[in-house]
């Protein structure tokens, strides 16, 4: 195992000690020691510093703290990765961990032949793992449109890029519009770029479902989608793709009103994406069509 490679752990946290001691130790359980961990709290008003001083002496680490909440988390990335001195960049949210064996894992792997790595992640409820968040493999011919196409393939807490590559961005984009959702627009600006993905189809991290994840299913989650499609649809000159692209954003608005258990208006968006959209779209957006009318028509045999 080659040891001269630093990785900067970058993790955002707002009032989440508790969350955070997992988090951490996590981190010092690592079998690759060649590491620092950037805390960025944004504006944390429970005892998140101390918890951090307790890790002070087992952690390299670099504790920022920002004297106003953005609002989300994509400022304290960003502050996080301007802070980093690795050339390769993990994210960690602080309610979600590693296996130990994580950085050794990504460490072996050809890393002059990649530029961006994700995985999947065990999802965790109650103490319990309840299934696996599977990602995919992007394109390697077009990325940028698969992920526009076919949804975000990548949980942020699997995410390592080298640094030089996020530099080439504008980063997070810290609008409020898009809050929930812009870890997947800095995926479609690194594709845009021409970043090379590479999927590892194993679990090398957990994913912690509680009761305040940022992912909502009401209108504030359509209006978020909106922007962030609409920006691609603009610049999209191919009539064909921007078809597709706007399926796709159809197939997110019918899916959170499906969620949010509007199933009638729902119907009409997935609708629109099963006759335009990729294959994806058009086999998910059947599964929510036909789980919605099932729903309907127990609620009319209901009424």
């Amino acid at each position: 195992m080659d040891n001269s490679l630093l990785f900067s752990i970058v993790i955002p946290t707002y009032n989440r000690s508790s969350d955070l001691v997992r988090c951490l130790n996590s981190l010092v359980s690592q079998t690759y020691k060649n590491f620092e961990v950037v805390v960025c709290d944004n504006a944390s008003t429970d005892n998140t510093k101390e918890i951090i001083e307790r890790y002070n002496g087992l952690l390299n680490l670099n504790y920022i703290y920002l004297t106003e909440n953005s609002g989300g988390p994509a400022k304290p990335r960003n502050v996080g990765v301007a802070n980093a001195k690795g050339e390769w960049v993990c994210f960690l949210d602080s309610d979600d961990w590693y296996t130990d064996n994580k950085l050794e894992y990504i460490s072996n792997l050809n890393l002059d032949e990649v530029d961006f790595i994700y995985h999947d992640l065990n999802i965790i409820q109650n103490g319990v793992v309840i299934k696996k968040m599977k990602s995919r493999n992007l394109s390697k011919v077009d990325a940028y449109h698969d992920l526009l196409f076919n949804m975000n393939a990548i949980p942020t807490s699997s995410v390592c890029i080298k640094k030089f590559f996020f530099n080439k961005t504008d980063g997070f984009k810290e609008k409020k519009d898009i809050i929930g959702l812009e870890d997947f627009h800095l995926w479609i600006n690194l594709a845009k770029i021409g970043t090379r993905f590479r999927y590892v189809s194993i679990g090398l991290g957990f994913y912690f479902i509680g009761n305040d994840n940022l992912t909502v299913t009401d209108e504030r989650q359509v209006n978020r989608y909106k922007f962030l499609y609409q920006e691609f649809i603009d610049l999209e000159k191919d009539k064909g793709k921007k078809i597709k692209i706007k399926a796709a954003l159809n197939y997110h608005i019918g899916w959170v009103h499906y969620k949010n258990k509007d199933f009638n208006k729902g119907m009409s968006f997935l609708v629109k994406s099963v006759i335009n959209g990729s294959i994806v779209i058009k086999f998910r957006s059947v599964y929510f069509l036909s789980r919605g009318l099932v729903n309907i028509l127990i609620g009319k045999l209901n009424s």
